[in-house]
């Protein structure tokens, strides 16, 4: 694996599952904040995640705000890159190890993908303070994170902090929990 080749093979197989990853949880993320699904990030993330979430949709049916057919696929999808890696290196891994480091993978995407949405909605803030339909949808996917944060930390001097106080928090999550649920994971294959 160490050949130039063998690296790109591996990057290229990276980059698209990771692409695909973002997609899905983007996909989960306007679902189960309710985003209007004319605006066009989120068409695009339909039309684009449709066809990979069709045969779980099959089996199970969207309901309510929490789209189980994109984790379900997204699980799928990182599990297979899991063990394409195992293949490619000559590792052997074992189901839970699979299942751990696919789960682990997909928390930490979710969780990137917050943080930067809150970091664009900040910026967004500062730039385009009024309302604008094009930039909305950032608010939209960050209000459910916020809100609870808005609600015990005061404005200071008309600043809302609770952004700083959700990235630390989203930040300490990742570092804590989902690090120790991936150092767990790597004890498995020793």
């Amino acid at each position: 694996m160490d050949a130039p080749i063998g690296q790109g093979g591996l990057f290229l197989l990276q980059f698209v599952t990771g692409l695909i990853l973002f997609m899905l949880m983007l996909r989960f993320l306007l679902r189960a904040t309710h985003a209007d699904w004319r605006h066009p990030i989120v068409a695009f993330t339909a039309k684009v995640t449709n066809p990979l979430c069709a045969p779980v949709n099959k089996l199970l049916p969207l309901k309510g705000r929490w789209d189980w057919s994109a984790m379900i696929t997204a699980f799928i999808i990182q599990s297979l890159f899991v063990l394409s890696i195992g293949y490619l290196t000559g590792k052997d891994f074992g189901v839970a190890f699979i299942a751990l480091a696919a789960i682990t993978e997909i928390v930490n995407q979710l969780l990137d993908m917050l943080f930067w949405l809150i970091i664009i909605q900040v910026i967004l803030s500062w730039v385009a303070p009024s309302y604008n339909p094009n930039t909305a949808i950032f608010d939209q996917l960050t209000r459910p994170v916020l809100a609870p944060f808005q609600r015990v930390i005061p404005m200071v001097s008309g600043l809302d902090l609770s952004p700083i106080a959700a990235i630390l928090a989203i930040k300490l999550f990742q570092i804590v929990v989902v690090g120790s649920i991936a150092g767990f994971a790597q004890n498995m294959i020793g």
